[in-house]
């Protein structure tokens, strides 16, 4: 399967998990984003969830973060590239998680900061 695909499908997948998530919340607000989330265009719906959602899904809204910045550095032609130093990413790291935005040694520094 190509990281594009394997992008997209998570994506999905973490739309549909906040909106399970909302879905089992008693907050009348909740319901009510939920209707307002599944009417949203896909280029606003990382703003609108990380402005209304609180610290319980903070980690859903980072990967959803994550693959987005994913799907944007394929759509200017810049994927598989450190967004640090601009070397290309192994292979093996795309494979391992096709949101992945640095290399190895980019990675580590950062890490280590």
């Amino acid at each position: 399967m190509n990281h594009q695909k394997r992008l997209y499908d998570e994506l999905t997948q973490v739309k549909s998990n906040i909106l399970v998530m909302l879905s089992k919340s008693p907050h009348p607000a909740h319901q009510g984003l939920i209707t307002t989330l599944k009417h949203t265009a896909n280029n606003e719906w990382l703003d609108l969830a990380a402005k209304k959602l609180g610290p319980e899904y903070a980690n859903l809204i980072n990967r959803m973060t994550m693959l987005e910045a994913a799907v944007s550095q394929i759509d200017i032609g810049q994927y598989g590239y450190c967004c640090d130093c601009e070397e290309k990413i192994a292979t093996a790291l795309l494979q391992e998680d096709p949101a992945t935005q640095r290399c190895t040694t980019c990675d580590i520094k950062r890490t280590s900061n």
